[in-house]
């Protein structure tokens, strides 16, 4: 199957900010059910740390979440190059991710 550029170009740049957002959906969600964890320990008559293990799993799906939002960016600025390699697309630098917002991954976690 094959299909043109320009349907290409339309349906990339309909599925990316689609995939983008469901990683904030995700992380969104996830910070919901952080926050539902810690409130049901504080219930009467459980122990301060249960749940302990759970929690630091789901702080690691966190983690998880933000370092694979850091490589969708990568992937939109890599397709941006190509769309103005092929000239697929026009030259909207502001609609698209900066590299400078991009965090050292290696850093950010051992300062974590």
């Amino acid at each position: 199957m094959s299909i043109t550029i320009s349907a290409a170009t339309a349906r990339i740049a309909r599925q990316l900010p689609e995939a983008e957002l469901s990683l904030d959906s995700a992380l969104l969600a996830s910070a919901r059910l952080m926050e539902s964890m810690l409130l049901a320990r504080q219930a009467d008559g459980i122990a301060t740390f249960t749940g302990q293990t759970a929690l630091m799993r789901l702080a690691k799906t966190q983690r998880t979440l933000l370092e694979s939002q850091n490589d969708m960016i990568r992937v939109h600025q890599e397709l941006l190059g190509i769309g103005r390699d092929i000239n697929a697309i026009a030259d909207e630098p502001e609609a698209c991710p900066d590299r400078a917002q991009l965090v050292d991954d290696a850093a950010m976690l051992r300062s974590a």
